[in-house]
């Protein structure tokens, strides 16, 4: 039974990883560098989840197997992160989020290739269903029809794939017995520090032409944001199991449509029919007989 304790879990879940894009949008607008966004994202987090685990007697400092483990993560998420943070300044924040939601099918995808899932018609009929939000979207935005093709919007397909990679390294080489919340300090921690070479590099903070700091309330408000994330997350996994917890996506991918619409506007009839066959591969793609239940 899902008790109103795991729903206000859900909604939390859903819409802090819809409001995702339209910051990545905020960042770019300000100028933000991306090296400063992911580091500061990264040690924040990492101290927040630790200061928790050490409240719950959870081990977070963990041995050599748990750094690989987070070091390995922290190098293949901050890629698509990376990148995000940088195709949010060209591309438009609710078409970002739709090219992000396709993750899942993607994920399966991959699986399918690697032969650690069979074929299920249900699923590849979403991947087909995927494909057609996907052309959808490429065909009809601006200028595509009259054969000036947007080259940013079509080099943001490139992060599902790349998400896609990170989750497999950690299904596969997931420490044992390793706690989730410990995996994400050691995660956290080591996004930040690779990232730090490039802030010292690219972008040090004692440069004239830095922003002040009162620019940077989001990334604290971020910090928050992605630690109340992670807790639900690692919750709803433990308590509720992975079927229930990605069914979050139905919230989050509407959600993050809506509040960059709200924010930042866009919307054309050809936006949203993206989204409801994207809707529909994703509910074919997460339930019934294809939901993966590991």
């Amino acid at each position: 039974m899902t008790s109103s304790r795991h729903l206000s879990l859900f909604i939390t879940l859903g819409l802090f990883w819809g409001i995702s894009p339209s910051l990545y949008q905020h960042w770019g607008v300000l100028g933000m560098p991306v090296s400063h966004v992911i580091f500061l994202t990264g040690i924040g987090v990492a101290a927040a989840l630790a200061l928790i685990c050490q409240l719950r007697g959870i081990d977070w400092i963990g041995g050599k197997q748990l750094h690989f483990f987070g070091f390995g993560c922290a190098a293949l998420m901050n890629v698509p992160f990376a990148l995000g943070l940088i195709f949010a300044r060209h591309v438009p924040p609710t078409e970002l989020a739709l090219i992000i939601s396709t993750a899942p099918i993607v994920n399966y995808l991959v699986a399918l290739a690697t032969r650690r899932e069979n074929a299920a018609p249900r699923r590849l009929l979403a991947i087909l269903l995927g494909f057609l939000s996907t052309a959808i979207l490429v065909v009809t935005r601006q200028g595509m029809l009259s054969g000036n093709v947007s080259w940013w919007l079509i080099a943001a397909f490139s992060m599902p794939i790349l998400y896609s990679a990170y989750n497999w390294f950690a299904s596969i080489w997931w420490p044992h017995g390793c706690h989730p919340m410990a995996a994400g300090v050691a995660e956290s921690t080591w996004s930040g520090l690779l990232a730090l070479p490039f802030l010292l590099l690219l972008a040090p903070p004692w440069s004239p032409d830095q922003l002040p700091p009162s620019a940077y309330w989001t990334v604290l408000l971020a910090c928050g944001m992605w630690t109340l994330e992670r807790i639900a997350f690692f919750t709803l996994i433990q308590e509720k199991g992975t079927v229930f917890t990605v069914q979050a996506v139905y919230l989050s991918t509407p959600a993050a449509v809506v509040i960059a619409l709200a924010f930042y506007g866009g919307a054309d009839i050809w936006l949203f029919v993206s989204l409801a066959v994207l809707m529909g591969a994703l509910y074919l793609n997460n339930t019934g007989s294809a939901a993966r239940r590991t």
